[in-house]
């Protein structure tokens, strides 16, 4: 596999060598766009709202659940063998339906922040190719995949603000 590798980056280099074009190459730095652009932090700030109102109700019910069990506990001794049963396992069900409404709520919050990335995303996406159009410009490669690289090829802020209008 590494003989493929250095093969194929062998003829890369030669072909680039022998090759009399120029290509315009940029890079950009998508998650500065992301936390850095308005739509970028409203949809985060979104995402940490809802994850925070999930988990504040979720210790509120956590709570009314743990003074229920200490009820139900407190109550073995009086309580007949049969009936203390049934309220263990109400319990159980009221706390596994709980923990199942709450797995499934910030699922919820999880798909819906992936949507609005990806729908964001998509949009920075084709005010890329415009702006490769615009500016005549060959490839486009992510700041995240670069090893070394000139900071004059940088065009993160020029898409930041196309991305703010």
């Amino acid at each position: 596999m590494k003989f493929l590798f250095t093969l194929f980056l062998f003829f890369f280099i030669n072909t680039q060598a022998f090759s009399d074009e120029q290509y315009k190459i940029r890079f950009v730095h998508m998650d500065y766009i992301f936390k850095n652009s308005s739509a970028g932090k409203k949809i985060s700030k979104n995402v940490v709202d809802k994850r925070k109102k999930i988990l504040k109700k979720s210790k509120d019910t956590e709570a009314k659940l743990t003074k229920q069990k200490n009820d139900i506990l407190a109550k073995q001794k009086i309580l007949e063998k049969e009936e203390f049963e049934k309220k263990v396992i109400s319990h159980q069900k009221d706390v596994e339906e709980f923990q199942n409404k709450r797995k499934q709520e910030l699922q919820d919050v999880s798909k819906s922040n992936i949507k609005m990335t990806t729908d964001f995303l998509k949009k920075v996406d084709q005010i890329l190719l415009d702006y490769a159009n615009d500016n005549k410009i060959d490839l486009i490669l992510k700041k995240e995949t670069l090893i070394v690289s000139n900071s004059k090829l940088d065009i993160t802020n020029d898409i930041l603000s196309i991305v703010e209008k």
